[in-house]
């Protein structure tokens, strides 16, 4: 029986409602033996009392310190912030082993400690560890992903060679389709310790189109473009308002705008919406944390999901959610996001719609119904929903640390 250990200090996110969740239930169903380390004030956390509901009594505890939250911001505090990261690692992991074996310990946000163990060595000392690996965007011009290039790229690049380099670390898994082939390309020799693991994300509560429309206000015949989930500037909140300031913009048209404002985003909308007279009955406005409920109806009431991050390289959520609901997306012309959205025909890119740049956008219309209509409910969405499906995660990430653990017993 191999005997798993999670290590994940915080409970913001969904990393403990999905990534954690989804692990230990599939390690648990092949009969492991699971503990879950992780922090006081996370196990208080309701997204961690949902976990340990979910799994009953078969998910084992064990408590680690409390890390600093003045060490974690900055870019200059960096390595700072990881230490104090690493520290608690190593106290709690040192701690757990006088009392419990540990066949491999897996953290699901590998970024809490992935530039400083490459200097400092495991913190988990010779016991077999990997872990998950996001946001990495060192890779990505050289792998044609178009998008802003990092100053420290050189820096990130040699730190993410000496994580890989580490004789403990036997897995690192990603959500990064190309890093594997860049590792395989550029780090030949290293290649075998990483694999790719698509993303997941769900729709809670699922609703019926007529019934989300509904309840959102919304008419049949109206095309509805949706943004869900925390909205920032960095979601390309400026552009999407240019889109509904245009002279032409048809009457038919409809934004949602569905989560939680920061307050640059919040300044943008009001701002908007004061300014756009009658058209502001083309706006619907949802400044707060939605529901399950409202989720699904978000989803199911869209024509087109928007996608537009500005200096923002990584994966979403949203895409995936798109996908499962059948809806395309309109993205912008970089980054992960773009990358899967024109591999697998998700949507339109910005740039196929903009027929003359702001301060006076103008807008193909007609192009943006056609081909989003076209692509709505298509086999690629689908498809691409299924590579991304809760089952498959936790299931491809027990394969990876099985086969790495097999080797690591015949070595």
């Amino acid at each position: 029986m191999t005997r798993l250990l999670l290590v994940e200090p915080e409970a913001s996110g969904h990393r403990m409602v999905l990534y954690v969740r989804l692990m230990a239930q599939e390690a648990l169903r092949r009969g492991w033996k699971v503990t879950l380390m992780t922090t006081g004030s996370a196990l208080a956390h309701s997204a961690t009392q949902s976990v340990m509901s979910a799994l009953a009594s078969g998910l084992g505890i064990t408590t680690m310190p409390e890390i600093p939250r003045e060490t974690r911001y900055g870019k200059l505090q960096l390595l700072f912030g990881q230490r104090a990261y690493l520290r608690a690692f190593e106290q709690a992991y040192r701690e757990y082993r006088k009392t419990n074996a540990v066949d491999f310990v897996y953290v699901p946000y590998l970024n809490y400690v992935d530039k400083i163990v490459g200097l400092h060595g495991s913190p988990f000392g010779t016991t077999p560890f990997g872990g998950m690996i996001l946001a990495a965007k060192f890779h990505h011009h050289a792998c044609g992903i178009a998008g802003p290039r990092g100053k420290l790229d050189v820096v990130n690049r040699v730190l993410f060679q000496r994580l890989l380099s580490l004789r403990a670390l036997a897995l690192a898994t990603t959500i990064d389709e190309p890093l594997p082939k860049y590792v395989t390309q550029n780090m030949p020799a290293l290649a075998p310790k990483i694999r790719y693991v698509p993303d997941v994300s769900f729709i809670s509560k699922p609703a019926q189109r007529e019934t989300a429309r509904r309840a959102l206000g919304l008419e049949e015949d109206h095309f509805v473009i949706a943004s869900y989930g925390s909205l920032s500037p960095r979601k390309g909140v400026a552009r999407l308002l240019s889109m509904f300031s245009a002279a032409d913009l048809p009457g038919h048209f409809r934004l949602v705008l569905a989560g939680v404002q920061d307050a640059e985003a919040e300044r943008l909308v009001q701002s908007f919406m004061a300014q756009a007279g009658p058209r502001r009955s083309q706006v619907i406005v949802v400044n707060r944390f939605c529901s399950e409920l409202e989720e699904g109806w978000v989803f199911s009431a869209a024509d087109a999901m928007w996608l537009c991050y500005e200096n923002f390289s990584g994966m979403s959520g949203v895409l995936i959610q798109s996908a499962q609901a059948g809806v395309p997306v309109i993205t912008s012309n970089y980054g992960l996001i773009d990358h899967n959205r024109e591999k697998n025909s998700l949507g339109l890119r910005w740039d196929d719609l903009l027929l003359a740049p702001p301060p006076a956008p103008c807008f193909d219309w007609g192009k943006l119904e056609t081909i989003m209509h076209s692509i709505q409910g298509s086999s690629q969405l689908a498809q691409f929903a299924r590579q991304h499906n809760p089952e498959n995660f936790g299931c491809n990430v027990m394969d990876a640390i099985s086969q790495v653990h097999r080797t690591e017993g015949r070595a």
